[in-house]
C-alpha cells in the first residue's frame, strides 16, 4: 500500500539550504532511510570532520531505531518525519506530490531469509540459489560464506556456472576467466593487456559483483536479499528468525531437511496452519475398502480450541491450537508465525511437559516455487503422527528375508569402494532418496496445494472462496487475514519484478518429481546417486565379462564333461543384471515419485 502526501516548497531563501543526502541503497524502500547532512558552508575544516562524524554515528542510531520500530508496527510517524527526497527542498513554488512506502505494510526486501542448510551446500563449488526471484550464488571462501549477485559484470554470465580457485580464495566466471573476491570486488581480468590496465579495470565499480549480506546460524546459511552499504547496516541489527528461539536438535542427526515445493508463498504456508489435515491427507488407508484405517493410525478428533492472541504485527502473529487425534487430543500447542519465513510450533501434554517442537522455515523463490525447511523433535512416542501399528504381510516378511544379505554386501560396497572417499556422506543421500515414506507425504500435501493454487486464481479472494466452518479453520483464516492486513493484496513482492502470474497447469508427474524438488539442492543426494551410476556401471561391465567368460568356458567345459565352471559364471552374470536392474530403480527414486514400470501415476496412499 502506498500513501501519497502533498508538500508545499518555496522559494529558495538567500542563506546556503541544508541538503538531504540519498541513500546508497537501490531500493524505493529505503527512501525512509535517508537523513539530513547538517553541514555549514562557513565553518572551519575541523568543524566539519566532527560532524561527519557526529553525521556516522547518528546515521546509524537512526537505522537501529527505524528497524526497532518497525518491528513494533508503531514507527508510521517518524518514517514520515525521516522520509525525504531532494524533491523536499525546491528553488520554485510548485506544489510536489511524494509517494513514500506504508510502514505499516510488510517489507518484504529487508529481512533475513534461509538459503540453504550448510550440510546441502557444495563447498568445493559454487551453489546458485534465488530469493524473491532474484538470482544469487552462494561460495565458501576461507573466511566464511559469500553472497554474490549470479551475474558476472563482464558479459553477464552465471557465476553459479564458475569455480573456486582455493589458492586465491576467489570465484572464478567460466565465460572468460574473470575473478572475484569475497565481497565481489574484482581482483584479477586475465584478457588485460598489461598489469597496469589489469588493476584499473579491476579498480572500476562497473567490475564488481553485487555482494549481499550473508551469516549462518542454526546449520542455515541465511541471505539478506538487498545490496549496498545500508543493507548490510540494517541487518547486522536484525536478527534471522532462528536466533529468536532455541535450536532444535532435529531427527536424530540435527540435520534440517529442505525440499522446493512446487506451489506458491501463500498455499505453502497456511496449509502449515492448519494441522486438522494430517488426519485425512496423511492418513493411512486400508488398501481394499480404500477407508481410513483405524488400526494403524489414532483416530481424529474435532478441534474444539484454535485462536490467536496478541496483537498481529508486521512482523507476525500468534496462535494455540488443542489436538486432533485420539493421541494428542489434550495438549496446548502453540504457533508462532515470524515473518516472512518462520513457523515455530511447540506442544504441551496436559501435564504441562514438552510434546513435540517443530520449526518450519519458507523462503519464496519465484512465482509457484517456495523451499520448505524443516526440523522436528518430538519427545514422546505418541507425538509422533499416525502413531499405531503399521501391518506387515506375509509376502512383505519374506521379500525382507531375502533381500537383506543383499543389503548387506550392497552396504560393504558402499563403505570400502566408494569413489569419494566418504561413506556417510553417501549413505545420508540413500537415507533421503532411496525410500518412499517422505516423499509420499510430500506428494500427499503438493497435490492438494497444487490444487487449491491453481483454482484460487480462477476465484479471486480466499474470504469469498474459502467456506471455514469450524474451529479447525481458524488457523488458515489467521494467515490469509494477515498477508491481507500487512502486504500489497495479499501477496509476495517479487524483487526482479515477477508479477504473481496465473498458476500454470503442472502435470501429476512433474508435481511429484523429487529432482528439483530435493537431490539438486543437496550434497548427500547428488554424492550417492553419483556413486549408484557408477556402480551401475561396474555391474553392468561385470556382466558382460562373466557372460563372456561363461560362453567361452562352456565349449571347453562340453568337450571335456566339466561344466561347472560354465554355470556358475553365467550365474553370476545373471545376478549382476538382477543388481543392475536394483541400482537403476534405486536412482529413479532420486528423479521421480513416478515408478519406472507399470502405470506412469505415483501411488499416494
Amino acid at each position: 500500500m502506498m500513501m501519497t502526501t502533498t508538500t508545499t516548497t518555496m522559494n529558495a531563501p538567500s542563506k546556503p539550504i541544508a541538503r538531504r543526502r540519498r541513500s546508497s541503497s537501490s531500493s524505493s524502500s529505503s527512501s525512509s532511510l535517508l537523513w539530513i547532512n547538517s553541514r555549514c558552508y562557513k565553518c572551519s575544516g575541523a568543524s566539519r570532520m566532527k560532524t561527519r562524524k557526529m553525521y556516522r554515528q547518528s546515521h546509524r542510531r537512526q537505522i537501529e531505531r527505524a528497524v526497532v520500530a518497525s518491528s513494533a508496527s508503531s514507527s508510521s510517524s517518524i518514517a514520515n518525519s525521516a522520509t525525504a527526497t531532494d524533491d523536499d527542498v525546491s528553488i520554485d513554488t510548485t506544489t510536489k506530490t511524494t509517494t513514500t512506502k506504508d510502514t505499516n505494510k510488510f517489507n518484504w526486501q529487508k529481512n533475513w531469509y534461509p538459503a540453504s542448510p550448510v550440510s546441502f551446500l557444495e563447498t568445493d563449488a559454487p551453489n546458485a540459489i534465488k530469493i524473491l526471484g532474484l538470482e544469487m550464488v552462494v561460495w565458501k571462501t576461507k573466511d566464511g560464506w559469500s553472497c554474490l549477485e549470479d551475474s558476472c559484470p563482464h558479459r553477464r554470465a552465471p557465476l553459479s556456472l564458475g569455480f573456486i580457485h582455493a589458492n586465491k580464495d576467489a570465484l572464478v566466471c567460466r565465460y572468460h576467466g574473470w575473478e572475484f573476491a569475497k565481497d565481489g570486488k574484482c581482483v584479477d581480468i586475465p584478457m588485460s593487456i598489461d598489469e597496469n590496465a589489469n588493476a584499473t579495470a579491476c579498480n572500476s565499480k562497473k567490475s564488481c559483483a553485487s555482494e549481499y549480506p550473508c551469516k549462518v546460524h542454526a546449520g542455515v546459511v541465511w541471505v539478506w536479499p538487498e545490496t549496498g552499504a545500508d543493507a548490510f547496516l540494517e541487518s547486522s541489527v536484525k536478527k534471522c528468525t532462528t536466533e529468536n528461539f532455541s535450536e532444535l536438535q532435529g531427527a536424530g542427526d540435527n540435520e534440517w531437511g529442505m525440499v522446493e515445493l512446487p506451489v506458491g508463498y501463500n498455499p505453502a504456508l497456511e496449509n502449515q496452519f492448519d494441522p486438522s489435515h494430517a488426519e485425512w491427507l496423511h492418513a493411512r488407508y486400508d488398501p481394499e475398502s480404500n477407508i481410513r484405517s483405524v488400526s494403524e493410525m489414532a483416530d481424529f478428533v474435532p478441534m474444539t480450541k484454535f485462536e490467536s492472541f496478541d496483537d498481529d504485527t508486521t512482523e507476525g502473529f500468534k496462535v494455540r491450537h488443542g489436538g486432533y487425534n485420539a493421541k494428542n487430543s489434550k495438549i496446548n500447542a502453540t504457533r508462532v508465525f515470524t515473518a516472512p519465513c518462520s513457523s515455530r510450533s511447540e506442544y504441551l501434554d496436559e501435564k504441562g511437559k514438552p510434546y513435540l517442537s517443530a520449526h518450519i522455515l519458507y523462503t519464496p523463490t519465484e512465482p509457484n516455487r517456495t523451499l520448505m525447511f524443516t526440523k522436528f523433535q518430538a519427545y514422546q512416542f505418541t507425538a509422533v503422527q499416525g502413531a499405531g501399528t503399521r501391518k506387515v504381510s506375509v509376502a512383505g516378511k519374506i521379500e525382507n528375508l531375502l533381500t537383506t544379505p543383499a543389503r548387506n554386501l550392497f552396504n560393504l560396497y558402499i563403505q570400502n569402494f566408494n569413489t569419494i572417499g566418504d561413506a556417510r556422506l553417501v549413505f545420508t543421500g540413500l537415507q533421503h532418496g532411496a525410500g518412499n515414506a517422505a516423499y509420499t507425504l510430500g506428494n500427499q500435501d503438493i497435490r492438494a496445494m497444487h490444487g487449491v493454487e491453481k483454482d484460487m486464481k480462477k476465484r479471486g479472494k480466499w474470504n469469498k472462496a474459502y467456506y471455514l466452518p469450524t474451529v479447525a479453520d481458524k488457523g488458515v483464516s489467521a494467515f490469509r487475514t494477515w498477508m491481507d492486513k500487512f502486504t500489497e493484496n495479499g501477496n509476495v513482492e517479487w524483487l526482479d519484478g515477477s508479477a504473481v502470474d496465473a498458476t500454470p497447469t503442472v502435470s501429476e508427474e512433474e508435481q511429484t518429481e523429487r529432482y528439483h524438488r530435493h537431490t539438486k539442492h543437496c550434497r548427500a543426494c547428488k554424492a550417492a546417486l553419483n556413486e549408484l551410476g557408477v556402480l551401475e556401471e561396474r555391474l553392468l561391465l561385470a556382466s558382460k565379462v562373466l557372460l563372456g567368460t561363461s560362453l567361452i568356458t562352456g565349449f571347453g567345459g562340453a568337450l571335456v564333461g566339466n561344466e561347472g565352471l560354465p554355470v556358475l559364471t553365467l550365474s553370476l552374470a545373471g545376478l549382476s543384471l538382477l543388481g543392475v536392474e536394483e541400482v537403476r530403480d534405486m536412482q529413479h527414486e532420486f528423479v521421480s515419485s513416478t515408478p519406472r514400470r507399470g502405470v506412469p501415476k505415483p501411488k499416494l496412499w
